[in-house]
């Protein structure tokens, strides 16, 4: 069986994995690096979190035993700090992981123009579940800046 690792736990990396052990069971072991401390859920379900009509837990793509029935090793809370092309090595804040296939599916960050005051505490990005919960802890009136998904 083909060790195959995926950096990054989101849509992506779940989809790819979703693909894999239904129309290729049994071919790879897989292993997901994630730097978040849950498995994967859909972002553009934080805005209901936010505004307390969903729970976080409905956002999850699977719960973490579909993981584990499928044989897919979760690496929650785990950053890659290297990948070692030639030995077909990945080090993570945890572990060291072979590999024979490698995929980065690392999705993106959240961008915060370099304007003044932007490092100011109630000043606070919104693309994960941890921003959500910053948000919330603030009080006040809030102002978007930015017509993405989430913002929106």
């Amino acid at each position: 069986m083909r060790q195959l690792v995926i950096i990054g736990n989101g849509m992506a990396a779940t989809r790819l994995a979703e693909t894999l052990v239904a129309t290729a069971p049994g071919a790879f072991a897989i292993t997901i690096i994630g730097d978040e401390p849950h498995p994967a859920y859909n972002r553009i379900q934080l805005s209901p979190v936010l505004g307390g009509e969903k729970a976080f837990a409905q956002t999850l793509l699977h719960p973490a035993q579909w993981y584990a029935e499928h044989g897919i090793t979760l690496c929650c809370g785990e950053t890659a700090l290297m990948v070692d092309t030639t030995a077909r090595r990945v080090r993570t804040t945890q572990r060291e992981l072979a590999w024979d296939e490698l995929v980065f599916a690392c999705g993106s960050t959240a961008f915060l123009p370099p304007l003044a005051g932007i490092d100011l505490p109630h000043v606070q990005a919104f693309r994960s579940i941890k921003d959500v919960d910053a948000i919330l802890a603030l009080a006040g009136d809030t102002v978007v800046i930015g017509g993405g998904v989430l913002g929106v």
